[in-house]
Parts: C-alpha cells; sequence; structure tokens
C-alpha cells in the first residue's frame, strides 16, 4: 500500500511550484532592468567653414538623431528616444568619437562615453534628448575623427 500525505502537509511542493512559475517572469525582469542601444555614424562633412576655409565641425547622422564635434572638442548630441510598455524607466544620451575604417569599422575610440541626459520615460512615451559637453582632449584628434556613437543607457523597466 502507497502512503500518500494530504496536499497541505506538502507546503514545499506548492512553494517550489510557485518559484518554477515565477523563474522566467523574474529572469525577465532582470533582463529587461539595465541595457545600452548602441550605434555608429560617420563623418558628414559640414557646412560650416573656418576662416581659413577648414571644417568647423563634423556632423553624424544616426537617422533618429543627430551630432556634432568641434575643432576645440565641444560637442553636442539630440534626438528622440523612445521606450516601449507602461512602467517607466530612465534613459540616458551618450556619445563618444573615434577613429575607423569607411563605415566605422574596426574603431578605435578616443574616450569612453559619455551620458549627457538623462529622463524618465513611461506609457509608451518618445521623448527628446539634448545634450552636450566640452572634451579638450579631442582638439588634437578633431582632424582624424570619422566615426562617432551614440549609446542609449536605460535603468528600470526597459524594453
Amino acid at each position: 500500500m502507497i502512503k500518500t500525505h494530504p496536499p497541505e502537509s506538502q507546503p514545499g511542493v506548492a512553494v517550489h511550484l510557485v518559484a518554477v512559475l515565477l523563474l522566467p517572469w523574474a529572469l525577465s525582469v532582470q533582463a529587461d532592468s539595465d541595457y545600452i542601444k548602441k550605434s555608429t555614424a560617420a563623418a558628414r562633412p559640414s557646412a560650416m567653414l573656418s576662416v581659413a576655409g577648414k571644417p568647423d565641425r563634423i556632423d553624424f547622422n544616426f537617422f533618429d538623431s543627430q551630432a556634432w564635434v568641434m575643432p576645440n572638442g565641444d560637442w553636442q548630441a539630440r534626438g528622440r528616444v523612445s521606450h516601449r510598455g507602461m512602467l517607466c524607466g530612465t534613459y540616458e544620451l551618450g556619445m563618444r568619437f573615434g577613429v575607423g575604417s569607411s563605415g566605422c569599422n574596426d574603431v578605435q575610440w578616443l574616450g569612453e562615453p559619455v551620458y549627457v541626459t538623462s529622463q524618465n520615460h513611461c506609457n509608451s512615451a518618445t521623448e527628446f534628448h539634448q545634450g552636450g559637453d566640452s572634451q579638450p582632449e579631442l582638439k588634437e584628434d578633431f582632424a582624424r575623427i570619422t566615426c562617432a556613437e551614440r549609446l542609449i543607457r536605460c535603468s528600470g523597466n526597459c524594453k
């Protein structure tokens, strides 16, 4: 004869069942909690020229955002950042510049990303981000800059 115990005397089974059912959800929340979306763009000649007739800035077009860097190391970035879902996430816009081959392959980055905006997004919102920084260390490499990388960093409920 096989002995069985009533379900109420086996609380461990219920706890394990709940844990197994919640595990995929917990892993998806962890996976969505932080991410960085990266996009690179090749330098475009600018219509802005210095008194000497040389380019006075380098422009970059990321389709949904733009950026530029000046010979003194000042730079600006702007664009729309979209959030999916009802719960909120904090999004930051960052940039870095580098030297690479055509199409921005094998890029040697001239520094770590610098994040210049931080905005909270909720309810599937698309928000406009705009910011800039001054990096004097870019002055000596200005003529060699061929690529830029735009980074969107998110924390919270990110999708």
